[in-house]
């Protein structure tokens, strides 16, 4: 009988029900679900021929000299900073990912966010229901979006989908994305800044949506918020790390940023400590109604989180079978 080929799902999952419908019967998915590499023994990383890779496990140099029979690594998600592409080349492993899967969900994520903070609603749901206060000036002063300046750092798939709503809301979009080529902006009708300082003093609110490398890497700090137009908006789905939360703290407190939308931080779940984090659990009063933060859930909704899961284990299939996978990183 033909030794079957295995499938190594280490974090996150427990019941592999979508992928074994799209790996049948051939192949052996096993399932560890920890938060620790070392609690995964060394006979199965040995063993495994491909790896659906969550965002808990570090995929570093080290792990990946112990993948002597994986062919493929690939990212259940869009962001794969979590794996040495390095280290998997010279290991002859191919790395894909699934950039596609929640473009329009986080870029409704990153909206509810929005609206959530300049229409005040979180405030007046935790008022009535504290007090019944009927009264619409309990949330501060509010003011209209159509005609404010939303600003987008990173304009790939999700950074464009957020552009399209914020012009279906009458702002008046501009990005700074290095990386793009000339005439994008022209398609969307949207403006290109080549400085990320331009779009710092023009903007009224930004959205992140990078992934991160060592260029955005706290790219979001002090200088970045000594630049901003005060009373700031500042929305993040992208990467925790790419915001200085000590920085991001003080601008709150200065009233620099008027307020902030987190799907994302730097360590998740978040450090408790952290004064900023504090400040929000005890919902002080400076905060009030200036920080929403989600459990990097952006992405999530049941159709979403199939077809992510599926995309996966199609691309690590593909690979599998000696085809050419769609999303290669290496």
């Amino acid at each position: 009988m033909k030794e079957k080929k295995i499938i190594l799902i280490p974090d996150r999952l427990t019941v592999p029900d979508v992928e074994k419908k799209v790996f049948g019967d051939d192949y052996e998915i096993i399932t560890t679900s920890v938060l620790n590499a070392d609690d995964v023994d060394d006979i199965l990383w040995n063993s495994a021929h491909a790896v659906l890779a969550w965002h808990d496990l570090t995929y570093n140099a080290e792990l990946i000299e112990k993948l002597i029979s994986c062919k493929v690594i690939v990212r259940v998600g869009v962001g794969y900073d979590n794996v040495d592409l390095e280290a998997a080349k010279k290991k002859n492993i191919v790395v894909c990912n699934v950039p596609d899967y929640g473009t329009n969900d986080v870029a409704d994520h990153a909206f509810a966010l929005l609206l959530t903070l300049v229409r005040g609603t979180e405030v007046y749901n935790r008022q009535l229901k504290r007090n019944m206060i009927w009264e619409w000036t309990t949330a501060g002063e509010l003011h209209r979006i159509t005609n404010l300046t939303f600003g987008i750092i990173g304009l790939g798939r999700i950074g464009t989908a957020t552009a399209l709503r914020a012009k279906s809301f009458g702002m008046n979009v501009v990005f700074y994305d290095p990386y793009v080529p000339d005439g994008k902006d022209k398609a969307l009708q949207v403006t290109r800044v080549n400085l990320l300082n331009e779009l710092l003093e023009k903007a009224d609110i930004i959205s992140i949506h990078t992934p991160l490398t060592d260029e955005t890497r706290s790219m979001v700090n002090k200088d970045f918020f000594d630049n901003v137009k005060k009373n700031l908006i500042l929305i993040n789905t992208a990467r925790g790390k790419i915001i200085d939360l000590d920085a991001l703290n003080n601008a709150l407190q200065d009233n620099v940023v008027k307020a902030a939308g987190l799907d994302v931080l730097p360590q998740e779940p978040p450090d408790i400590n952290h004064p900023l984090i504090q400040a929000w659990q005890a919902e002080e009063d400076w905060l009030s109604g200036r920080l929403l933060i989600t459990p990097h859930s952006a992405f999530y909704n049941r159709e979403s989180y199939i077809e992510m899961r599926q995309k996966a284990a199609e691309e690590a299939l593909r690979v599998l079978n000696h085809e050419n996978p769609k999303n290669k990183l290496v």
